[in-house]
């Protein structure tokens, strides 16, 4: 049973080593799905100029994706001559992943086809009761989604949920993810497994967010992006050196943990750690309750009140702003990232940014550049699909002896439909 993944090019399920003739085989199915994934509609004699392959090759494999049901024609194209070539592209029903977020508040899943197009996505109010009651939440979207296609659970090969904290991998228990109750005393991933009927992979959150950002969002073709997130909690992604940092237990990135803003031996700091106790949607909740404040249940009350000019609720928001701006220069001083994405309810708010980024600039000794989300809410979700795609592209073409993944498409309008 897998738990968690390593990094996208070593973790991925491979195939045995093949003989040369095996692995040469494979080398070409692999280069002629990854030009049917960049340059569909495509014809045969297109493809092999792509590829470099004979035409007879091309036209093999061809055949072999038509039985497999990986390919279906579209179309045809008239040739300089006169004669016409049939057009294909990689097909809806070549495969299936299944993307799932799960976040404190909200519940997103998503299905992809294997080219990577949405099909469909839901999104729900994260069941309060938290333990069992969410993975019965999460089998019942998967399988309406599931059946609103015409497919079933069994069909869907590459299954990723996104999830606050870390797993354990002996128990399968989601850990440090205070805000969901119950995960911690559970067998998530085995329970998973068993409702959805494939392998489920988790990673953290905020890791699939900053993989959302570099596949179709703000941080594509950036090699080294630190992605903080402030909502709820406060979590953080890193991407160096084109790889994604998750440290000796997959925990790394738990800023909250931080003893930044107040008395890290504090119970509640703690229990929830001292920088999200802090800057945390309930810790902005009871610091401007603190300072005299009321009649305030959420912090978007409080940022919403701020900007209508309310000095209380103004200096909470600064302060926060402050805390924030002291773990985003920690970061930078610690992997120089390149690039800051700020995400999360409260840290992609245009207005929270700036003042992020004004504070950073006399904290860190050069400049970074600073991005909100633009994948906003979905990040996570688009994330678990990319790394749910490259796994079900490395089951159909993974070769043992190579270590780079496929590149998954482009970002482009390829969703079919959204809900």
């Amino acid at each position: 049973m897998i738990v968690r993944i390593g990094d996208e090019s070593n973790n991925m399920r491979a195939l045995p080593s093949l003989p040369i003739a095996g692995v040469s085989r494979q080398l070409s199915r692999r280069s002629a799905f990854e030009a049917l994934l960049h340059h569909s509609p495509i014809s045969r004699a297109h493809l092999a100029k792509v590829t470099g392959l004979s035409k007879q090759t091309m036209s093999e494999v061809i055949d072999d994706f038509e039985r497999q049901g990986l390919v279906r024609r579209v179309g045809r194209t008239r040739g300089n001559v006169g004669r016409t070539a049939v057009l294909y592209e990689l097909s809806p029903a070549g495969g299936h992943v299944l993307g799932i977020d799960l976040g404190a508040q909200q519940l997103t899943v998503a299905l992809a086809d294997i080219a990577g197009r949405v099909l469909a996505e839901v999104h729900e109010p994260t069941d309060s009761r938290g333990g069992t009651q969410v993975i019965e939440q999460i089998a019942r979207l998967a399988d309406h989604l599931a059946r609103e296609h015409h497919t079933h659970l069994g069909v869907i090969r590459s299954i990723v949920l996104a999830t606050p904290g870390v797993v354990n991998p002996r128990t399968g228990a989601i850990e440090m993810a205070p805000n969901i109750t119950g995960l911690a005393h559970i067998n998530v991933v085995g329970l998973l497994t068993e409702k959805l009927g494939s392998p489920v992979v988790c990673e953290n959150d905020i890791n699939l967010a900053l993989l959302g950002e570099i596949w179709h969002g703000c941080a594509q073709n950036v090699g080294n992006v630190a992605f903080l997130a402030l909502g709820t909690g406060i979590g953080l992604g890193l991407y160096i050196n084109d790889r994604l940092v998750r440290g000796e237990n997959g925990a790394a990135g738990e800023i909250g943990y931080l003893p930044i803003g107040g008395d890290p031996m504090q119970a509640e700091a703690r229990a929830q750690g001292c920088l999200e106790y802090q800057v945390g949607a309930s810790g902005v909740v009871r610091r401007h309750r603190e300072a005299g404040g009321s009649g305030v249940e959420s912090a978007r009350e409080v940022f919403e009140r701020a900007q209508a000019g309310d000095p209380l609720a103004a200096s909470v928001v600064d302060e926060t702003a402050r805390l924030t701006a002291l773990a985003a220069a920690t970061v930078i001083a610690t992997a120089d990232p390149k690039l800051l994405v700020l995400g999360g309810s409260v840290g992609a708010r245009p207005d929270f940014a700036d003042k992020v980024a004004r504070m950073l600039v006399q904290l860190s000794p050069r400049p970074v550049e600073i991005r909100t989300s633009t994948l906003g809410r979905r990040a996570g979700v688009v994330g678990a699909l990319s790394v749910a795609l490259r796994r079900l592209h490395d089951e159909f073409f993974g070769v043992a002896e190579l270590t780079a993944p496929l590149p998954l498409p482009q970002a482009a309008a390829r969703d079919t439909a959204r809900q």
